[in-house]
């Protein structure tokens, strides 16, 4: 057992006729049903995690094996998994905690929220990623917008101008007709 990753376990009727043994203990498997993993059969109670002693057919359907060992999950990445570090608040995640995903970026559960307001996310809610921080529907508008308007400061100020002539073109009568026009 030197390869490592995840083994497929899958429970197979035992074949009367043909009694199998099992790969733990070596004694003939009787029991009604028998795991199939690694390409060998085992005893329900002979397939277990060497850390944590679980029975691995009853935590799932994957086993992994390293370095002559059988593992859960959980147990093989707390000792084989590679931790990293949170997007948002740079402390380590461990390898076996559930994690959200923004490309290559990384996130504890409760630190996927906006980065501006702090809205928690939910399923279905859209966010955007913009400048490596992760933004709700809102405030990205509203980024997109500011940055808009600074790239478009000369049309802005012209804009300024033209209201400004605008409005002392008003002041003079302040919308009155004129005696011109009667």
């Amino acid at each position: 057992m030197t390869t490592a990753g995840p083994m497929q376990i899958s429970q197979e009727p035992a074949n009367m006729a043909a009694k199998q043994e099992c790969a733990g203990c070596k004694k003939e498997i009787g029991d009604r049903f028998m795991l199939k993993a690694l390409e060998q059969f085992w005893h329900e109670d002979c397939l277990k995690c060497s850390c944590c002693d679980c029975r691995l057919g009853e935590v799932g359907s994957t086993l992994f094996t390293k370095a002559n060992l059988l593992l859960c999950r959980r147990d093989y990445l707390r000792l084989f998994g590679t931790t990293g570090y949170c997007s948002a608040c740079s402390k380590m995640i461990p390898a076996f905690e559930m994690v959200m995903r923004a490309k290559s970026n990384v996130y504890h559960l409760e630190c996927f929220a906006c980065q501006q307001c702090n809205h928690r996310f939910c399923v279905g809610d859209k966010f955007y990623l913009c400048e490596n921080k992760i933004l709700c529907e809102y405030d990205y508008e509203e980024r997109m917008l500011f940055a808009n308007m600074s790239y478009n400061y000369s049309a802005l100020s012209q804009i300024k101008r033209q209201t400004q002539s605008l409005s002392d073109d008003l002041s003079s009568g302040y919308g009155s007709p004129s005696p011109s026009s009667l």
